[in-house]
């Protein structure tokens, strides 16, 4: 085996995996229901998926005393230029530390 190689990360992910079927035995799935809408979902409701069920983004963000790091948050949509740098033309961005383009 390299010893290079940093057994941080797969260590933490078998603990995760572990954890998270423990607690899917032992607790039943959560419906949130909006409108005609509903999702099912355990104990890892991200707040990805919990927006998509707000009213107003903003709103929970405030409500859940979040603030959007604007300068951490890009978009080629002029609607999000509020709380989001806008990408002109091409440009370079990462995404969960993946290297993108805005095209």
């Amino acid at each position: 085996m390299n010893k290079h190689i940093s057994l941080s990360l797969p260590f933490f992910v078998l603990c995760m995996n572990s954890l998270s079927r423990k607690l899917n035995e032992k607790y039943t799935k959560v419906t949130i229901q909006r409108d005609a809408k509903s999702h099912s979902t355990n104990h890892l409701l991200f707040i990805d998926d919990l927006k998509h069920f707000a009213i107003e983004s903003k709103r929970i963000f405030k409500k859940i005393q979040q603030d959007i790091n604007k300068k951490k948050s890009a978009t080629n949509d002029a609607c999000h230029e509020d709380t989001t740098t806008i990408l002109e033309g091409v440009s370079v961005y990462k995404y969960l530390e993946i290297v993108k383009d805005s095209r």
